[in-house]
């Protein structure tokens, strides 16, 4: 019989982490107070489990908030996974970290973007911490992959008090008879999140490096919401804001070379009904 990896799951209480844990229930998830301020007692955690994988779901992604919290959001954004690296690299740990489309928000080009292409200064601070964590880590730890997600969609998570996401936002919309209002010239992929765990077992295997991971998505924002109305059969609106957006248009190449597929952004709606009898 298969001996099951000892993992290290960070964030494991998050949207993402929960979802992980629910994957990998023989996971041991990282004590949130080694979290908030990791340092040498995070590195002796790693160190006494000896996870042959780590897993880091854990950050703070509110745009807001890590304008606000600059200090609080680097701890989060780039010293924890850089501290991670280096507990993986000591004791020999492969270690899958999470990064963000947000790294592409400073391209002027339409898109979509692939990941060796030279990136100007992300717009937002967010997005230069996620960027600054990709190069840290794969300078400690080069058999690292930095996995650069899409927004995440689920329904919510038994009592869990997920943050708003594009499925829940847009059927609270119709629900209380507002038109879904998004950035309609936009371009940006939207993910399934259970297809995002379901595929962590092959990107435990990915050769170190920098991955665009998530759905694809050819439409624009407008065209997205209108494909979800139809998907899920809601009597909804949809309306431009107008807003010019930055695209986050990602071009998922490298991990369809690597044996990795995902369903297509309007794909992944219909999955995401099926499961739940939407």
């Amino acid at each position: 019989m298969k001996k099951t990896p000892c993992i290290l799951i960070a964030g494991a209480h998050g949207f993402l982490g929960a979802r992980a844990m629910e994957r990998y229930p023989s996971a041991v998830g990282v004590d949130s107070a080694l979290l908030r301020n990791p340092g040498e007692e995070l590195r002796a955690f790693v160190r006494t489990h000896r996870p042959e994988l780590i897993l880091n779901a854990a950050a703070i992604s509110d745009i807001g908030a890590c304008e606000q919290d600059p200090e609080g959001s680097y701890r989060a954004n780039v010293i924890l996974p850089v501290t991670l690296a280096q507990a993986a690299q000591e004791v020999g740990a492969k270690l899958v970290s999470f990064s963000s489309d947000q790294v592409y928000t400073g391209c002027e080009e339409a898109g979509p973007y692939a990941e060796g292409q030279p990136l100007p200064e992300p717009a937002n601070r967010y997005a230069r911490q996620k960027l600054e964590a990709e190069q840290r880590v794969l300078d400690i730890h080069p058999d690292g992959v930095m996995l650069r997600a899409t927004w995440m969609y689920d329904m919510p998570l038994y009592a869990h008090p997920n943050r708003g996401n594009f499925l829940v936002n847009t059927m609270k919309a119709v629900g209380q008879g507002r038109p879904v209002r998004v950035p309609g010239g936009q371009y940006r992929g939207i993910t399934y999140v259970r297809q995002v765990v379901e595929n962590l077992d092959a990107a435990f295997n990915l050769p170190g490096g920098v991955y665009n991971y998530g759905s694809e998505n050819p439409l624009t924002m407008l065209e997205t919401a209108e494909a979800l109305l139809r998907t899920l059969d809601l009597k909804g609106t949809v309306e431009d804001t107008g807003e010019r957006r930055h695209n986050l248009w990602m071009d998922c190449g490298l991990l369809r070379q690597s044996g990795i597929h995902f369903d297509t952004t309007a794909e992944g709606f219909a999955r995401c009904g099926r499961d739940y009898g939407l």
